[in-house]
């Protein structure tokens, strides 16, 4: 079982304390208290209310409902996500906030995961849960906070670099290859800011070998990252609200250019349009910032877009799919009505935007049958997209 925990803790951010908190042993967040000398530095997510830095908390745990993430508790020993996330500090690849315990001398420079080794034990197990090899005794701390409910583990390469394998749903390859798929397209667009991904062969149940993706952590000790979900946390949302226009608020108050927040989100949309991802959440969007001064240095690169090509609609669906009534997590559930927020329609290249769809035969054989299918769809989408960019506003009308 996992060791019992301290009762208070100082949350950090590098060697900055910006609150006293206390924690139960399940890792549930009591009292706290904040430091009126580092105010800026508490969590943007946090700062409006009690409830509010609550919530920051339990979201920074990996989510329960992650594939894998039960077996990997129990193997582990905690008794929730929450408890890991204590029990590791806190720590992340994604920012630079971490937890101390009151009394104890250590530093951000001893536990920080960018630049101390670590083995990510729970992203091991919820990878192949048949892996009986305990990694705990090799690195002081595992990999508690990541969010998504994808398998995934962190690594490190013989440079040191960070690096992310993800796994898929089910017994299809086709979330990794989606990955593979996006980062093609906006290489064609030439587009700088996207997180590219890669192949990489995996181990999974049973021994079996199969295709996962792979993409470097773009975040270090000098640049971390804040969803857009955990900014939104920072203003009042009204009931049914989208979640557009008082983002953009946010960013803007930031100090982000409007030209840069509609450059990036206008591409955004659009390439997410083409490739149909339907997961475009606010987790999935982020910015950057210096974690130092904290000034905001812009968006992340895209990133998670493997919910996408109708990934998850068996074949025989696939040929009665009606693309103007796709919906999805995002600012507004029906895909089509995203376009309404573009601003400059042509800064997708439609000219640039024919893909080749052999990657797709990187799956499981029997999936092949699938490939002319989603090809067609993808054809249709592009057909759409020229039409919305000669003007036609085509969430409002099938007729163009």
């Amino acid at each position: 079982m996992a060791k019992k925990i301290a009762k208070e803790y100082y949350l950090m951010h590098k060697d900055i304390p910006v609150c006293l908190m206390e924690l139960t042993e399940g890792g549930t967040l009591g009292n706290y208290r904040k430091n009126e000398a580092a105010l800026a530095h508490f969590p943007i997510g946090g700062q409006m209310n009690d409830m509010k830095f609550h919530d920051w908390w339990k979201d920074r745990a990996i989510p329960k409902t992650r594939h894998g993430a039960k077996t990997a508790l129990q193997r582990l020993g905690y008794s929730s996500t929450n408890s890991a996330l204590v029990d590791n500090l806190a720590l992340s690849l994604s920012d630079c906030y971490w937890i101390k315990p009151r009394g104890e001398d250590i530093e951000w420079k001893d536990v920080n995961l960018f630049t101390n080794d670590f083995v990510d034990t729970f992203g091991e197990i919820t990878l192949n849960k048949d892996n009986l090899l305990d990694l705990r005794k090799k690195t002081k701390f595992n990999c508690a906070a990541s969010q998504g409910e994808l398998q995934k583990k962190w690594c490190i390469d013989t440079l040191g670099r960070r690096y992310m394998i993800k796994g898929n749903y089910g017994e299809s390859y086709q979330q990794s290859i989606n990955e593979l798929f996006a980062t093609e397209l906006h290489r064609k667009q030439e587009f700088k800011n996207f997180t590219v991904y890669t192949p990489t062969l995996l181990t999974v149940e049973g021994g079996i070998e199969g295709l996962g993706c792979l993409s470097y952590d773009f975040c270090s000790e000098n640049l971390e990252c804040i969803s857009a979900w955990e900014l939104l946390q920072s203003v009042k949302l009204k009931q049914n609200e989208s979640y557009y226009y008082p983002l953009k608020k946010v960013c803007l108050g930031l100090g982000i250019k409007e030209e840069e927040f509609d450059y990036f989100m206008d591409y955004e949309i659009m390439t997410d349009y083409l490739i149909s991802n339907t997961d475009r959440h606010m987790n999935n969007i982020s910015i950057v910032r210096n974690p130092d001064t904290l000034e905001i240095l812009g968006f992340a690169p895209i990133y998670d877009s493997g919910n996408s090509m109708f990934y998850n609609i068996p074949y025989e669906h696939l040929g009665s799919i009606r693309i103007d009534e796709i919906k999805t997590h995002s600012f507004i559930s029906k895909e089509v009505r995203l376009l309404s927020y573009v601003k400059d329609r042509n800064i997708v290249n439609i000219d640039k935007a024919e893909m080749d769809f052999s990657l797709y035969k990187n799956d499981l054989i029997e999936r092949h049958m699938r490939i002319p299918r989603l090809q067609a769809l993808y054809e249709k989408k592009l057909t759409k997209l020229r039409a919305f960019q000669n003007g036609k506003d085509i969430w409002k009308t099938d007729k163009y």
